[in-house]
């Protein structure tokens, strides 16, 4: 593919490395727990990862990621913030909670991704500009007893708890397809007649953003009717956009588009069967 590099390359494979070892953690943690549990907790945790990344990442330019298995350096960044905060992070975080470990594993392993964020810095393969790896420090365990808070929450199904989780699950899957999309020029945002990537992915979080409330609505209703409003609200947004000239999107593709504007009906509503439901 024309966007990509060499997958393994000195700069990726820290990055990949990575990758199996949290892979590994998952998989621990799904043999010793209830799959649903899991899941839900996983991707409550990869949302507020998401979260703070756009933040500081996507709108205060914090650091920069450099796997290089991607051409253009703002999709590059971009795919390792994904490492970061769909796998490593979050599955920290629920491989800690869920096996119920104590402070001293929390404080352990902050201290481990210190020590990774600064190795990375030595190997050239990530850089930061205002942030410094002591925040990392600082905040992961902040981050951790989050999880441990919010899991409480969950299990006692605290209704807060049920719709954040319910939210931040569209939230990841929406933003992380919406990267899918960008990546092959499906879609693209900005302002005035060019839009560069790094406009893109200031605006495409709050585009995901407010459809994910749109689809936490729809999702808790039945009926055909509230099926059909997710897309329909979907198609009238990105005509709006369109003609305010923020949104660029290929149409060429229709299967594409179809998936576009169908698919996240279906997932929004399997999450809130497995929330609520089950």
């Amino acid at each position: 593919m024309r966007k990509k590099k060499q997958l393994f390359n000195k700069n990726s494979i820290p990055f990949l490395l990575l990758v199996v070892i949290h892979l590994g953690m998952f998989l621990l943690v799904l043999k010793r727990k209830k799959q649903k549990d899991t899941w839900i907790l996983l991707l409550t945790n990869m949302g507020f990862a998401y979260l703070f990344e756009y933040l500081v990442l996507n709108l205060f330019h914090g650091y920069r990621y450099k796997p290089s298995i991607m051409k253009k350096r703002t999709f590059d960044s971009i795919l390792g913030a994904i490492f970061s905060q769909a796998i490593y992070v979050p599955i920290t975080a629920t491989f800690l909670t869920l096996l119920n470990k104590k402070w001293s594993w929390k404080v352990g392993f902050s201290l481990f991704y210190y020590c990774i964020e600064n190795l990375f810095l030595q190997l050239n393969i990530y850089k930061v500009y205002w942030w410094r790896p002591i925040y990392t420090l600082v905040l992961l365990n902040v981050y951790f007893n989050i999880s441990d808070a919010f899991y409480k929450a969950l299990s006692t199904q605290k209704r807060w708890a049920m719709v954040i989780a319910h939210y931040l699950a569209i939230q990841v899957v929406w933003s992380t397809l919406a990267y899918i999309f960008a990546v092959n020029r499906y879609i693209r945002f900005g302002r005035g007649y060019f839009h560069t990537w790094t406009e893109h992915f200031k605006i495409v979080p709050l585009y995901s953003l407010v459809l994910s409330f749109i689809a936490l609505i729809t999702s808790s209703k039945a009926g055909v009717f509230y099926r059909m409003l997710l897309p329909l609200s979907h198609i009238i947004i990105d005509i709006t956009l369109v003609k305010m000239g923020i949104l660029k999107v290929n149409i060429k593709q229709f299967l594409v588009t179809c998936s576009r504007y169908l698919i996240m009906t279906f997932i929004s509503r399997f999450f809130y069967k497995k929330i609520y439901k089950e």
